[in-house]
């Protein structure tokens, strides 16, 4: 694939969530700002000193990938309709018969956990595939503002795997 001479912007992305069904429920996320952001953090440092002059730096802890993005309010919760992102993160309301993606394989992950996919358009800018970033076994949260409009901003821990294509 050539490396592609078009930057992308906010309108070019999607994210979707996914459970972990043996034919994956999921929810394209509407109404958000565009602002989807995170880090792949490096493993933790640790630092060896002999009497205070650094001797080694070993490779330490591995470190969860976090980041966030924001959406408008519609709704809190929905048991009969579409549902919200908030009961999609939580396997709550119209998604309460989702599975968790943290249960299969390892990491094990005890809490509720979805999987996200950030899709970038390339096909229709030139380039010879659309790109993906895949964040297996995500714990979220989620924090209100009231606003105009009010929004919320979901944060996320990636426990799984970060796979791009």
């Amino acid at each position: 694939m050539a490396f592609s001479t078009v930057p992308k912007a906010k309108k070019d992305g999607k994210l979707t969530f996914r459970d972990g069904t043996g034919s994956p429920v999921t929810l394209e996320v509407a109404y958000e700002e565009g602002n989807f952001s995170f880090e792949t953090p490096l493993r933790d440092e640790v630092v060896v000193r002999d009497r205070g002059t650094i001797s080694t730096v070993r490779k330490g802890d591995e470190q969860p990938i976090t980041g966030s993005f924001n959406f408008y309010m519609r709704q809190f919760t929905d048991a009969s309709n579409a549902g919200s992102i908030q009961d999609f993160i939580t396997g709550t309301g119209f998604y309460n018969a989702n599975i968790s993606t943290g249960t299969a394989g390892q990491p094990y992950v005890e809490h509720y956990a979805v999987d996200l996919t950030f899709e970038v358009e390339g096909n229709d800018l030139g380039d010879a595939a659309d790109h993906t970033a895949t964040f297996e076994k995500m714990v979220c949260s989620l924090s209100f503002a009231e606003g105009d409009p009010s929004a919320w901003t979901l944060s996320f821990n990636c426990y799984g795997a970060l796979t791009y294509a």
